[in-house]
């Protein structure tokens, strides 16, 4: 145990498995009607503190030592009295004892509940700027409903622009693609080498690998699958090399992915962390949560 540094409670490490537990019960009580649980994110938490007052956990942040703090939550009733203050900075004291030198909220991590702190949690963003976090760019989620999926009239059907062939990645092409992702995307790559998840490409004229993205569904491994429901489909990682954008591929690829996906059977397609709002609304995708994203040094201030 650790005493809390601005009240009469302790913080004191997870203990394992059946801590998350006790995470699933403050989500319960501090997101209430705001967002159901999400028992794939809390399987999520392995490592962090509790803060206890009085034998009762009130309150818990999530560290993943890849460094991001991906989620911290106090219980109604203990909010504005230094509870999260204390639990952000052991945090931050966990992160930087292994060796990381900044965090980010939400996503940076090896697995992401969020890409940032969610909007419709306006005390979270607070939180995190009252102790000095920086924040940065908004990105958005966004969704489709692919039973009524048509194509945008930039790219009817599964026609590509002129010169581009748009086809689902075979054994033989995931070396290229793989090439691809590190020279032009090389954050992306490591989703790309994971394989969850199938790959769309467009090749140009001379045959060279232009564009990829990732696509799953129906049944995708998501966070979100409460929310979205069993049927849900993602696509992610989309991306097309700076010589040729501003052709119309990007919004082809994402419309031919949401084509197969939704002959798949998906149902509802969901579009993370992007900042590339009227591209995906042109694609047919319509706002479907936002995120306040936000970093700091893990040096004391």
């Amino acid at each position: 145990m650790m005493a809390g540094m601005s009240g009469d409670w302790a913080l004191r490490p997870f203990g394992g498995v059946a801590d998350r537990a006790l995470v699933e019960a403050l989500w319960l009580a501090a997101l209430e009607g705001r967002w159901p649980l999400l028992p794939k994110a809390i399987a999520m938490v392995r490592d962090g503190f509790f803060a206890v007052e009085s034998g009762r956990m009130v309150g818990c942040v999530a560290v993943d030592l890849a460094g991001s703090i991906p989620l911290v939550l106090v219980a109604p009733g203990h909010q504005r009295r230094g509870i999260g203050t204390d639990l952000l900075s052991a945090a931050l004291d966990r992160l930087r004892a292994a060796g990381v030198s900044t965090a980010q909220a939400g996503s940076g991590g090896t697995g992401t509940i969020w890409p940032g702190v969610p909007a419709d949690l306006p005390e979270a963003g607070r939180l995190f700027a009252n102790c000095g976090w920086q924040a940065g760019q908004d990105t958005l989620d966004l969704v489709a409903d692919l039973p009524d999926y048509q194509a945008p009239a930039l790219a009817p059907g599964s026609l590509a622009p002129a010169g581009i062939t748009i086809r689902p990645a075979a054994p033989a092409d995931v070396a290229a693609v793989m090439a691809f992702e590190e020279a032009t995307f090389p954050n992306w790559a490591r989703w790309f080498r994971a394989g969850n998840g199938d790959i769309l490409l467009a090749r140009d004229d001379a045959g060279a690998i232009c564009a990829t993205l990732l696509l799953d569904g129906p049944g995708a491994d998501t966070v979100f699958e409460p929310m979205l429901g069993r049927a849900a489909a993602t696509i992610n990682c989309v991306g097309v090399a700076p010589h040729v954008q501003g052709r119309g591929i990007g919004t082809a690829l994402v419309a031919r992915a949401s084509e197969l996906l939704r002959d798949r059977g998906a149902g509802t397609c969901h579009i993370s962390w992007t900042v590339r709002e009227s591209f995906y609304t042109h694609a047919g995708y319509r706002p479907w949560r936002r995120y306040r994203m936000f970093r700091t040094s893990t040096r004391p201030h």
